[in-house]
């Protein structure tokens, strides 16, 4: 159970990956306008930042800001889904929640500076589940032998 949750998170942070990557490679022009799995956040990005006529180079470091921190939490939960043993020992476990729980507490700040609140309830619920699902793997017993 407990790796399958690590799994779970692995495998969401990897597709968002994707599919943010290949939003930007269309962005670019590099993926046709018809390619279909591409998240449209840049686009998104540009809409919640223009309130304050936010320039399009601060809109691309924000959106390759993203880009890393979930390339961080990926690379850190298949890392935790790698090492993870029969004896579960908690070190390992904090490091990709704590990144990925970072990333949704800051969309949530950036939704108050941008007044976005139409996307506040999505980051809030991601940060609950994130936060949920690190209960449920700290607080389970080992099954028994």
């Amino acid at each position: 159970m407990k790796r399958g949750v690590l799994g779970f998170w692995a495998l969401y942070f990897s597709l968002v990956l994707a599919s943010n990557f290949a939003d930007g490679l269309k962005t670019l022009g590099w993926l046709g306008p018809q390619f279909p799995f591409a998240s449209a956040n840049y686009a998104l990005i540009r809409r919640v930042t223009a309130i304050y006529g936010t320039p399009a180079i601060v809109v691309a470091v924000l959106f390759i800001g993203v880009l890393l921190w979930e390339a961080a939490a990926t690379w850190l939960f298949w890392r935790a889904v790698r090492r993870f043993r029969r004896e579960f020992r908690h070190d390992g476990i904090y490091t990709p929640f704590g990144v990925a729980a970072g990333l949704w507490a800051s969309f949530i700040v950036m939704d108050e500076v941008f007044i976005s609140y139409g996307l506040a309830s999505a980051h809030v619920g991601l940060l609950t589940l994130q936060l949920v699902t690190l209960l449920v793997v700290v607080a389970l017993p080992e099954p028994p032998r």
